[in-house]
């Protein structure tokens, strides 16, 4: 059940917002152990000078179109999802919308089950049936 907030570079077309999308869902079934049905994106554009971060700092370098993807999740994941998770995204990235590698941040924030209310002022609990 993660809720995925997408930071971009402003003036990016319908198309290219739908695709890094509709790639970042994919991804997270694909390697994060993610239901189909469940996609959860927040999509925002920030114009010039909105948007502060360092070329160089572990990584890089980057450039304007420096995307950062911060997923929070409802249950934690091993090292070998999340780093499957993060090559697969670069990669997919790259191939399908041509973003630098060295553009692409992903940070991952893990919560309670409890955190959660996704109708009707009622805590999630588990155990749910999902269908994957």
């Amino acid at each position: 059940m993660p809720f995925s907030r997408i930071a971009l570079p402003a003036g990016k077309t319908p198309i290219f917002r739908q695709t890094l999308s509709e790639i970042l869902h994919r991804t997270l079934v694909d390697f994060f152990d993610v239901p189909r049905d469940d996609c959860f994106q927040l999509l925002d554009e920030y114009a010039p000078g909105q948007r502060v971060f360092p070329r160089y700092y572990l990584g890089g370098p980057r450039s304007e179109g420096f995307i950062w993807f911060h997923i929070t999740a409802g249950r934690p994941r091993s090292m070998q999802q999340k780093q499957q998770f993060y090559h697969h995204l670069s990669l997919r990235l790259a191939s399908e919308l041509a973003v630098r590698p060295e553009d692409v941040m992903i940070t991952l924030s893990f919560t309670q089950p409890e955190d959660w209310s996704f109708a009707n002022g009622d805590a999630f609990d588990w155990p749910v049936q999902i269908d994957v």
